[in-house]
């Protein structure tokens, strides 16, 4: 009897619990026991700006889009499926024909997550009082952090950075936010039920032994830990600044820090600028934070892990060495490693893939250097229709790869991307191959003091 009440008191030490306010470790390090006050920590202002803005319809009631700067920018998302520019920015399409991040573990702790049709959540859990214990979202922020990790490729609305990854809510906080001794039961429950990645976009500027002891051991269990860096202009937050953890900053599509924590903390920064991702009601929000940027690199870590086993520290060291390094040589307080970006050690598994999604980009983009190192002039290729046949020839020599690349990412591009690859194809003797691709396409010709110029009309089957 003796043994099994020490055995308890043991139990009750080495586990976070709040008491009258207070939670209490033992430290692994001293033996002595850590006894804190239980912190409240505030959910990201981005989250209420969200749920003040006003809805803008982009197709129908199912399928909205929620503009915070107020540009009402529309997306179809009901018959077409977009690639968020963040997505493609960490390089996640390029390898999803090698990894969608089947079968990773990823416990996002945060408001919960919302039933979506865009996402599929394998559990959903509430470890909070509030909300009469119900592990749904009632206020978004959770629904949009599991949208930017692993949105369902689905046909509709929008893909996600680890499509096929396994999400598990944790449900610790509500719009108001959460108390640190339900989101160190959060991590409990992320250790017992071994989860590969723990993401976590909140942050406080309290330091809490306590926290980071428990994080150390989720750290230590196998877990890699991903937290958003804050967004107040700053140093880095906690928990993103404890070593156990990868502090995540943010970048806009200019790879700029328009916003965000900084500091030698910083370890990835990651697209969170009006960001497109997954909302409350069956809609879409654009959205900006760091919130965004922690999902965007825990998403490339569960590509990394479904592709090949790593431990967290090995992970680690591979995110840093991946990251396009930003700003000054080396790692810095801003772009700390760089932007975090997915690539696989086993070259010989995506290089065709790769040369296929050169060819993509390519026609997608419309990048002057790449068509000026392949064609020699840009001008040439695209406006004067004397060099029609000899720039089709040289496409053409490439038949095989733009056969193998197109069908497999066609589909994720949007309308205006998909009109400037098709009219950057061809010309009239090429209609079938549009057809092939669902548009319906007319070439206007007409003369100038440059010669003859054409213009492309396409239109969706």
């Amino acid at each position: 009897m003796k043994r099994l009440l020490i055995f308890f008191i043991i139990i009750l030490l080495t586990t976070p619990f709040g008491i009258a306010g207070e939670i209490s470790i033992i430290n692994p390090h001293t033996g002595n026991v850590i006894v804190e006050e239980d912190i409240f920590i505030k959910s990201p202002v981005i989250s209420e700006q969200v749920s003040a803005s006003k809805a803008r319809a982009s197709i129908s009631d199912k399928r909205k889009v929620f503009s915070l700067d107020g540009s009402g920018t529309l997306y179809d998302l009901q018959n077409s499926e977009l690639i968020p520019w963040g997505v493609e920015r960490v390089r996640a399409p390029y390898v999803w024909e090698v990894s969608k991040g089947s079968g990773v573990k990823v416990a996002i702790l945060d408001s919960g997550v919302d039933d979506h049709p865009d996402l599929n959540i394998v559990e959903k859990i509430s470890l909070i009082d509030s909300d009469e214990g119900s592990p749904d979202d009632f206020f978004g922020h959770g629904t949009m952090v599991a949208g930017v990790l692993g949105a369902r490729e689905n046909g509709f609305g929008i893909v996600g950075v680890a499509p096929e990854v396994d999400i598990y809510s944790v449900k610790v906080m509500n719009e108001s936010g959460g108390y640190l001794s339900d989101i160190l039961e959060g991590i409990d429950w992320a250790i017992e039920n071994d989860m590969d990645i723990i993401s976590m976009s909140f942050g406080s500027p309290v330091d809490s032994a306590v926290f980071e002891i428990k994080l150390a051991e989720a750290y230590n269990s196998g877990i890699i830990l991903f937290a958003s860096s804050g967004n107040d202009g700053g140093n880095v937050v906690f928990p993103a600044r404890y070593g156990s953890v990868v502090a995540v900053g943010n970048v806009d599509s200019d790879n700029e820090v328009p916003f965000g924590n900084i500091g030698p903390s910083q370890e990835l920064v990651a697209p969170g600028t009006e960001i497109l991702t997954t909302f409350l009601d069956d809609s879409y929000v654009i959205a900006s934070g760091t919130s965004f940027s922690a999902p965007h690199a825990a998403g490339v870590a569960a590509l990394v892990l479904a592709d090949e086993e790593k431990d967290p520290n090995s992970l680690r060291n591979k995110l840093q060495e991946d990251a396009l390094d930003l700003g000054t040589n080396g790692k810095d307080n801003t772009f700390g490693y760089g932007l975090v970006q997915v690539s696989f050690s086993s070259q010989e598994d995506v290089g065709d893939l790769g040369e296929r999604i050169s060819v993509l980009e390519l026609w997608k983009t419309g990048a002057e250097l790449m068509f000026i190192e392949i064609f020699n002039s840009i001008e040439d290729l695209f406006s004067i229709s004397s060099n029609h046949e000899a720039r089709l020839e040289t496409i053409e020599s490439r038949n095989e790869v733009l056969a193998d690349g197109i069908p497999n990412y066609f589909k994720y591009l949007g309308s205006s991307d998909r009109k400037k690859m098709v009219c950057g194809y061809g010309e009239e003797l090429h209609l079938d191959n549009y057809e092939d691709l669902g548009w319906s396409c007319n070439f206007t010709y007409r003369e100038t003091s440059r010669g003859e110029r054409v213009s492309c009309r396409c239109s969706r089957v």
